[in-house]
């Protein structure tokens, strides 16, 4: 699923810095702009664009897409109320289809309302 806000890419790239085990100072100097500017972009009170999103992915070493996406973490389920235990992997893939197609569906809707 993909950031509706720019405070989610803000999120993102302030994970990123922390994988890095860099500071918003040394990314600021490395796009050269001021840590104030830097700030508002990690809070999401600055708008960045396309341009300014490439130039932060390629400093960090990865994609404008890891920056632009939001990782939900959830534990997997085995168990689906109405469908009992899931016995096998090929039941596992299908719900999972399922799960990325609501997701999907979920996103067009918010893209919609916009």
């Amino acid at each position: 699923m993909y950031a509706m806000n720019f405070a989610q890419v803000g999120t993102n790239i302030q994970k990123e810095l922390e994988k890095k085990s860099m500071t918003q100072q040394s990314l600021a100097d490395a796009l050269s702009i001021s840590k104030q500017v830097m700030s508002k972009i990690i809070k999401g009170a600055k708008a960045i664009n396309v341009s300014e999103l490439a130039k932060i992915a390629s400093v960090l070493g990865i994609t404008t897409d890891s920056l632009l996406t939001i990782n939900i973490e959830c534990e997997p389920t085995e168990s689906m109320a109405f469908m009992g235990t899931m016995q096998d992997d090929k039941t596992r893939e299908k719900v999972e289809l399922l799960r990325s197609a609501i997701d999907e569906i979920l996103l067009l809707e918010e893209l919609a309302r916009v």
